[in-house]
């Protein structure tokens, strides 16, 4: 069995802006990769490595092929991962208001999962990263190889704005429904702002009350599972540049590394995006998470 992912994305930035962040190397580190070399032609090898890559390397670097382009509009390189010939590809389009719509394919890949979580999400993590560089603001998290330790599972971002307004995209059912879909709202998302309130985020499974809410500072929600209650925390921090996102989430059993695996991923994704939505308004995807990847 093969994967295809099929993501669009609209970014805040013109065309050839976006473009020059998917090619040079200081924009790639901050987004795609720990480090690369590249040499932006049709024919030019694209060396890329480090430890936030979508998939670690099967030695110090990938080594890739740009396969065709087109200058400011599109290019595609092959990515040989576990002996298969995936490929990516870049396409750029103009939308109004000067913002690109950005659509990525990465077609034939052999695995869905990563240590890192699963590939769609850490895709949705390098995109959103992506679409806040080309914007002019910062990256924020990064997809996490490191092995899990402990039972507990800990995450960081750091949004640019004050504490009340990043409080109130948990607030409003309209805000987290947008956020937490990645920009295409499902029209589930729920929330009654008090402890013992309701809380569904806009996608089927998940959080469903609220244990503890504390305006601007604390927000505890129960997630019940067969295999056991999780507590998700989220502590808000007022820093000089925005405000700090400490994201904890306990009740794991032992020996579920895995499933901690792919909760750090799919939560690194959903930072990204609230961060994005928090700071310009959008996170971005254009089309749902459920239709980003098929299989053949």
């Amino acid at each position: 069995m093969s994967f295809d992912y099929h993501l669009r994305m609209q970014i805040g930035a013109p065309r050839p802006v976006v473009f020059e962040r998917l090619l040079r190397i200081e924009h790639l580190s901050r987004w795609f990769c720990g480090w690369c070399r590249i040499e932006p032609k049709v024919g030019g090898t694209f060396k890329f490595g480090g430890e936030t890559c979508i998939i670690p390397p099967e030695g110090r670097a990938w080594e890739t092929t740009i396969e065709e382009g087109d200058v400011l509009r599109r290019f595609a390189f092959t990515w040989p991962i576990q002996s298969a010939k995936t490929r990516v590809s870049y396409e750029l389009e103009d939308s109004p208001g000067d913002t690109a719509v950005l659509q990525v394919d990465h077609r034939n890949v052999p695995l869905s999962d990563t240590t890192c979580g699963t590939v769609q999400d850490a895709w949705r993590m390098c995109l959103g990263n992506l679409k806040s560089v080309a914007e002019g603001r910062t990256d924020s998290v990064r997809p996490d190889h490191s092995p899990v330790t402990g039972t507990n599972l800990q995450l960081t971002v750091l949004i640019e704005a004050k504490p009340e307004r990043v409080f109130g995209a948990f607030a409003e059912s309209a805000q987290l429904d947008h956020w937490s879909t990645g920009g295409v709202p499902s029209g589930i998302a729920r929330v009654d702002p008090r402890p013992g309130g309701a809380f569904s985020l806009g996608w089927s499974g998940g959080p469903n009350g609220i244990l503890e809410w504390r305006p601007g500072r604390r927000i505890v929600l129960r997630w019940p599972r067969e295999s056991g209650h999780l507590s998700l925390g989220f502590d808000f921090e007022e820093k000089a540049s925005g405000t700090a996102i400490y994201f904890s989430m306990t009740g794991f059993a032992e020996n579920r590394e895995s499933e901690i695996v792919h909760q750090r991923g799919r939560w690194s994704d959903l930072l990204v995006c609230l961060k994005n939505f928090v700071e310009s308004g959008t996170s971005g995807f254009l089309n749902a998470h459920a239709d980003q990847i098929r299989t053949s």
